[in-house]
C-alpha cells in the first residue's frame, strides 16, 4: 500500500467512525441520509448500474466480460471499481440490485475486500435495492417462483450483512409492464416503496400532466395494502441528456478548470438546471430522483464519480442562484424525504399492462408467448423444485444435499429474469438458461434419491432402486420403459392435499401390461395408441413409444405412491386370479368418423361435420351450449409497413385483425374411447394438431395442442392461437390472473388512466395469462387454464383466445438484434406442445374449480421410473410404497406454498389462503390451521413469524394456531428439536445413461450382502458428452428448443 492509499484508508475509516450509531451498531444507508434543504429543490442522485443476468450474452459472459465482440462490459469490474471509488470519498453513494451477480462477486473476494464492502454497507454508502436473485419479469412469472427467487436473494444479503442487507425499496426498472400481484408481494415482504421505468406512453404523458408519476398503489382488494410507487421522470433509467460519463457513452466530461481548453462546467450546470427545473414542474414535492447510470455502467467507476464530484461542487457553490441542492443519495433516502414531505398522492388499483412504447404501434405483448418451450420448462422446473425442497425437508437431509438443491434454486431463480422467461434473450443465451435448468434437474434427481433412501426402507438392507426422470415423456419417449416392460413408476405430489389423477407413461410393449397400485391391487389402466404426427415428430419417430399407458393414481398429501407395471408374460403368476375388468384395457384403434360424440360421466362433446368441436353438454345439469374451438394464426407485420415495426421477440403486431385457418373444408379427425380416457385427435395441417380429451370423472376438457415447425418457406411471421367461442354475453369484459394469483378485470379497448387509442385492435387488448382467463355473463362462466404463461384476450364477446406459439422472421428493433426464429432440434423450427383445460360452470361454482385446477397444473405430478427386478411382494416387503408427509389434513382453502430447510435446526413454512373475498360462499371464509402436529417427520418445538421474503421478523408469539384471511400468505420459521444423530442413508441402486441413449442397468445382488454399482463422473468428461446427455435427458415442453448446448456447440444451429 502506497502512502496515498494509506491516507485514503485512514480517512475512510475515520469517516466511518463518525457515522456509526452510539451503541456501536451499523447505521445503514437509510439511517445516514444526506442533508436536504426545505427551501431548495433537492436532487437525489442515484448512482446505479442495471446488470442483466443474461440477454445478449450469457450470465457468465456478462460477469467475466467475455464475448467482447458483442459488448465490452464485465460485472466483476463494475463492482470492484465501484467499491474502490466509494472508499475514496465517504459522501459518495451507490445502489445495487442483482444479488445473483453480487453473491458471485463477493464470495470470490479477499478478506480485506469483504471487510471494505461490509464497512461500506454498514455506513450507508452501498445500498441494496430490490434484493432478489435477479430482477424478475412480471408478465410471464408465477407468484410461487417470484417468492422463491426473492427469498433466495434476500437470504444471501441477510446472511452477509444482517439489518443493512435488508432492502427497503423494490427496484423493477427494466421489466416490460408491471403487475398488481408483484406489487402486492413486495408490500407483503415489507418494502417501503417500488420504483420502475417502463409505462405505456399515454400513461406516462397523463402522469406527467397531473403530477402523478409517484402514487399510492392499492395492491390488493383483499389485503388492503398500499405501496408507495414511482415511475421515473424519463421513459428509461438513464442519466439526464449530456450527463452519461461511462466508457460506453459519448458525452463530454466535466472540465472545471477555466484555464483549460474546453472549459464547460458552467454550460453543463445550466443544462442540468434546465433538466431539473422541467422535472420539478411535473412532480409534487421539492425532492427529485435523478438516475446516474444505466445498463452495465460503472465498469470504470472513476470516470463517473470524478465527473459527478465536479458538477456537485460547482452546483453547491452556486446554490444561492440555482436553489438546487445536488446530493449523492439512495432510493431509501429519497423515499424518506418523499414521505416526510407529506403531500397527497394519486392512487391506483389496476396494473400496467399492456405496455406500449414509444408509440401507438409498439405493443410489447409478444413476449407474453415468445419461446413457449422455454416457458414451459421453467414452469415445470418451478414445480419440480417444490417437490425436491419438500423431500429434502421431510427426510432431513444434510448440507451436501442442500448445496445440490441450491444449484437448482439458483437456476430456477435465474430463469425468472426479465430476459429469460420472457423469451427475449438471444438464442445462444436461451440455450444457456435451458442448460442450467437441466443441470438443476440432475441435482434434484440426486436429492430425490437421497430422500427416498431415508424414507422408504422398512429395515431391509436391499438397496433402494434408483429413480430417474423421463424428461421426454411428453413426446412419448422414456429410456427406462424403452428397455424393459417391467418397471415401477413413482408419482410425487407436492400439494398438501391428496390427489386423484391420471398419468401417461410411454409404453413399448405390444400387449396390455398388468398394473398394480402401492397395495398390490390391480389397476384398471388403459393402453392408448400414441398420436405421433409424422411431420411434427420427425426428429423423434425412431424412439417414440407405440403406446401410452394411462394409469389412474391416488397420491397422499406431500407424498408419493409407487405403481408397478409388468408385461403379462413376466407377471403371469401374480395375476392369475385377476378379474378381466381389473386388467389394462387394450389399445383401441383410432376411429375416423364424420360426426363424433365424446363423453365421460360429467361432460359430452359434439363435433361437427367439419371436424371441429361444436357443442358442450353438462350431463349432470342437462345443459347444452354451443362451444367451438380451433387453432388459427395471425400473420405478423414485416418491414414493409410505413412504421417499420414488425412483430418480434417483444412486439406483437399482426397485419390486420383477421386470424387465418390452416385447413380448407375439414379437419382430419380420429376418435379413441376407453374406461379411463376418451379423446378426439385433430390434424389442422402438417404442422398443427391437437388432442381433445375427457378423463373419467374429471370436470374439465383437456386440449393438448402441438404446433410446429411453423413454416418458413414464405418468410411470413405466424403467431398461432387457440380460440374458444361460446354464446356467453361477456359485455366487452374478461378476466385474467395476475402471476397465477389475484384476478384482474379487463375491459376491451379501455384504459382507466388515459384516453384509450385503438391503434392496435388485437395487440393492444392482449394481456399476460399465467394460469387462467375467463368470461361470464352472470349465468355461465367459461374458464381456460394454461400450463405456462401466454398472451391472451377476448376480442369478441363470448370468445377467448390464447397465443400458443410464434415464429418471427424480423428483429423488432429493441436490442436483441435477431429474429425470434427458433431452429428446433433438427433445424426445421421449434415444435411446442402444451395443454389447456376448459371449464364451463356457473360464476358461483367456478372459483372453487379453477383455483384447484390451477394448483393441479402448477403442481403437476412428478414421475420417476426404475426397472423392477423383484416381485411386487418382495418390493413391498422391503420398501414403503406410499407416503404422505402430513400428519393432519389441511382445510380445503389452505395451500401449502413453501416447505424447505432453512438455517440450522429450522425449516421455512408458508401457508396461503388462495381465495379472494366473496369468491366462494364457503372457501372465501377465514380459516385457522394448527401447525405443531401438521407433519409426520417434522417435529415443531417453536414458531416465529417472518414477512413474506423471510428476511424480516414479524413476531415470535409462539402460537401454533395460524389464522388466514382471504389471499393472505403467512411465513414461519419452525424450529425442530436438535437431532441426536444424523440419519443414515442406505446404499442406492444406480443406473448410468450411455451416449447412445441405451440404459445400462446394474444388476441386483442376490446374495445376503447387497452391493451397489456407482458411476461417478470424472473431471475428464468431455463437454460434448455432457451436452449430449443434456439433450437426451432434458424436456423443454416438446423441447425442440433444447437442443441446448448440443445445437449451440456441436451442430452450430
Amino acid at each position: 500500500m502506497n502512502c496515498i492509499q494509506g491516507f485514503l484508508a485512514v480517512a475512510f475509516n475515520a469517516a466511518l467512525i463518525a457515522v456509526v450509531a452510539g451503541d456501536g451498531s451499523p447505521t445503514c444507508s437509510w439511517q445516514n441520509c444526506p442533508q436536504t434543504n426545505s427551501d431548495q429543490i433537492n436532487v437525489h442522485m442515484i448512482c446505479h448500474t442495471h446488470d442483466d443476468m443474461g440477454w445478449l450474452k450469457t450470465v457468465d459472459q456478462y460477469y467475466f466480460g467475455a464475448a467482447k465482440e458483442i459488448t465490452h462490459v464485465g460485472v466483476q469490474y463494475i463492482l470492484s471499481t465501484v467499491v474502490q471509488e466509494l472508499i475514496k470519498n465517504p459522501n459518495r453513494r451507490f445502489s445495487y440490485c442483482e444479488t445473483g451477480f453480487f453473491w458471485r462477486w463477493i464470495t470470490h473476494q479477499t478478506d480485506d475486500v469483504k471487510q471494505q464492502v461490509l464497512t461500506l454497507v454498514n455506513n450507508g454508502q452501498l445500498e441494496f435495492i430490490g434484493g432478489g436473485w435477479t430482477q424478475n419479469d412480471e408478465a410471464a412469472t408465477h407468484y410461487i417462483t417470484i417468492i422463491d427467487q426473492m427469498t433466495l436473494g434476500l437470504s444471501k444479503l441477510n446472511q452477509l450483512y444482517g439489518e443493512c442487507g435488508k432492502p427497503k425499496v423494490a427496484w423493477q426498472i427494466d421489466p416490460f409492464g408491471h403487475s398488481r400481484e408483484q406489487a402486492s408481494l413486495f408490500s407483503q415482504m415489507g418494502y417501503d416503496a417500488l420504483f420502475f421505468a417502463r409505462t405505456h406512453y399515454l400513461d406516462k404523458t397523463a402522469r406527467l400532466q397531473n403530477k402523478s408519476i409517484e402514487f399510492l398503489w392499492n395492491t390488493s382488494d383483499d389485503l388492503k395494502t398500499n405501496l408507495l410507487t414511482g415511475s421515473f421522470y424519463m421513459d428509461n433509467y438513464n442519466p439526464p441528456p449530456f450527463f452519461c460519463f461511462d466508457e460506453q457513452c459519448n458525452d463530454d466530461p466535466i472540465i472545471d478548470d477555466p484555464t483549460m481548453e474546453g472549459y464547460n462546467v458552467d454550460l453543463k450546470a445550466q443544462l442540468l438546471v434546465d433538466f431539473i427545473t422541467d422535472q420539478a414542474a411535473h412532480q409534487r414535492t421539492n425532492h427529485l430522483m435523478t438516475l446516474m447510470g444505466s445498463d452495465f455502467q460503472y465498469t470504470n467507476a472513476e470516470m463517473w464519480f470524478s465527473n459527478l464530484d465536479k458538477i456537485m461542487n460547482y452546483m453547491q457553490k452556486n446554490q444561492s442562484m440555482t436553489k438546487i441542492n445536488l446530493i449523492y443519495s439512495t432510493p431509501s433516502c429519497y423515499v424518506q424525504s418523499l414521505k416526510a414531505a407529506n403531500v397527497a398522492l394519486a392512487t391506483k388499483t389496476d396494473d400496467f399492462f399492456p405496455y406500449a412504447w414509444p408509440g401507438p404501434h409498439n405493443y410489447w405483448t409478444g413476449y407474453f408467448t415468445s419461446r413457449p418451450a422455454l416457458k414451459f420448462f421453467i414452469r415445470q422446473s418451478s414445480g419440480l423444485l417444490q417437490v425436491c425442497k419438500q423431500l429434502d425437508t421431510m427426510a432431513n437431509l444434510g448440507s451436501s444435499d442442500y448445496d445440490q438443491l441450491d444449484i437448482f434454486r439458483k437456476a430456477v431463480a435465474l430463469a425468472q429474469h426479465h430476459d429469460a422467461v420472457t423469451g427475449t434473450a438471444k438464442q445462444a443465451v436461451t440455450y444457456d438458461y435451458a442448460k442450467r435448468l437441466y443441470q438443476g434437474w440432475m441435482q434434484c434427481q440426486q436429492v430425490l434419491n437421497d430422500a427416498l433412501a431415508v424414507l422408504v426402507p422398512k429395515g431391509s438392507s436391499a438397496p433402494v432402486p434408483a429413480q430417474k426422470f423421463c424428461s421426454l415423456s411428453n413426446v412419448t419417449y422414456c429410456d427406462v420403459t424403452n428397455t424393459t416392460n417391467t418397471f415401477t413408476v413413482t408419482v410425487f405430489n407436492s400439494q398438501a392435499k391428496p390427489i386423484t389423477t391420471m398419468i401417461r407413461v410411454p409404453y413399448y410393449g405390444s400387449t396390455p401390461p398388468n398394473v398394480k397400485d402401492p397395495n398390490g391391487a390391480a389397476v384398471a389402466a388403459q393402453l392408448v395408441k400414441t398420436f405421433a404426427p409424422a411431420y411434427q415428430l420427425q426428429a423423434y419417430l425412431p424412439v417414440v413409444a407405440p403406446n401410452e399407458l394411462v394409469i389412474p393414481v391416488n397420491v397422499g398429501a406431500l407424498g408419493f405412491a409407487t405403481y408397478f407395471v409388468s408385461d403379462q408374460a413376466s407377471d403371469k403368476s401374480e395375476h392369475s386370479e385377476d378379474k378381466p375388468e381389473e386388467k389394462t384395457a387394450p389399445a383401441s384403434e383410432p376411429q375416423t368418423k364424420a360426426q363424433v360424440v365424446l363423453q365421460n360421466e360429467l361432460i359430452q362433446l359434439t363435433f361437427g361435420d367439419n371436424g371441429l368441436l361444436s357443442q358442450y353438454t353438462d350431463l349432470k345439469k342437462q345443459l347444452t351450449v354451443p362451444l367451438s374451438q380451433e387453432i388459427l394464426y395471425y400473420q405478423g407485420m414485416g418491414l414493409g409497413d410505413p412504421d417499420r415495426q414488425p412483430s418480434g421477440a417483444y412486439i406483437f403486431r399482426p397485419n390486420g385483425t383477421s386470424a387465418y385457418r390452416m385447413f380448407s373444408n375439414q379437419v382430419t379427425i380420429e376418435m379413441i374411447t376407453g374406461p379411463v380416457v376418451s379423446e378426439v385427435r385433430q390434424t389442422f395441417s402438417p404442422w398443427a394438431s391437437q388432442v381433445i380429451r375427457l378423463y373419467s370423472n374429471k370436470p374439465y376438457v383437456e386440449f393438448e395442442w402441438t404446433v410446429g415447425p411453423i413454416p418458413s418457406d414464405d418468410y411470413v411471421t405466424k403467431e398461432v392461437i387457440s380460440r374458444f367461442r361460446s354464446n356467453i354475453a361477456s359485455a366487452q369484459t374478461f378476466y385474467t390472473d395476475a402471476n397465477g394469483r389475484q384476478i384482474m378485470k379487463r375491459t376491451r379497448n379501455y384504459a382507466p388512466m388515459y384516453n384509450y387509442v385503438n391503434s392496435e385492435p388485437v395487440a393492444g387488448n392482449y394481456y399476460p395469462v399465467n394460469s387462467r382467463i375467463y368470461i361470464n355473463d352472470g349465468n355461465l362462466q367459461m374458464t381456460v387454464l394454461n400450463d405456462r404463461s401466454q398472451g391472451g384476450s377476448s376480442l369478441v364477446d363470448g370468445q377467448i383466445e390464447l397465443m400458443v406459439h410464434r415464429r418471427c422472421f424480423y428483429d423488432d428493433h429493441y436490442g436483441v438484434d435477431e429474429p425470434l426464429n427458433e431452429p428446433g432440434i433438427d433445424g426445421r423450427g421449434l415444435v411446442a406442445r402444451g395443454r389447456h383445460w376448459l371449464v364451463l360452470a356457473t360464476p358461483a361454482e367456478s372459483p372453487a374449480i379453477h383455483r384447484q385446477l390451477a394448483f393441479d397444473l402448477f403442481h403437476s405430478p412428478v414421475l420417476t421410473f426404475a426397472p423392477l427386478s423383484m416381485s411386487v411382494a418382495q418390493y413391498q416387503a422391503a420398501f414403503i410404497t406410499q407416503f404422505s408427509g402430513l400428519q393432519n389434513p389441511l382445510p380445503a382453502n389452505v395451500h401449502l406454498l413453501s416447505l424447505e430447510q432453512w438455517d440450522s435446526g429450522s425449516n421455512l413454512l408458508r401457508l396461503e389462503h388462495p381465495f379472494q373475498t366473496n369468491e366462494d360462499a364457503t372457501l372465501s371464509q377465514p380459516v385457522t390451521v394448527h401447525i405443531q402436529n401438521l407433519f409426520k417427520t417434522i417435529s415443531v418445538s417453536s414458531v416465529s413469524e417472518l414477512m413474506l421474503g423471510a428476511n424480516r421478523d414479524v413476531s415470535s408469539s409462539g402460537s401454533f394456531d395460524v389464522a388466514l384471511n382471504p389471499m393472505q400468505i403467512r411465513t414461519f420459521k419452525i424450529v425442530t428439536p436438535a437431532l441426536t444423530s444424523t440419519p443414515t442413508i442406505p446404499p442406492v441402486q444406480t443406473t448410468t445413461l450411455l451416449s447412445n441413449n441405451t440404459q445400462a442397468v446394474t444388476s441386483m445382488n442376490t446374495t445376503t450382502t447387497p452391493t451397489t454399482t456407482t458411476t461417478t463422473p470424472t473431471a475428464t468428461t468431455t463437454q460434448s458428452s455432457a451436452a449430449l446427455s443434456t439433450i437426451q435427458s432434458t424436456s423443454l415442453s416438446f423441447v425442440f428448443i433444447a437442443v441446448g448446448c448440443l445445437a449451440a456447440r456441436l451442430f452450430r444451429i
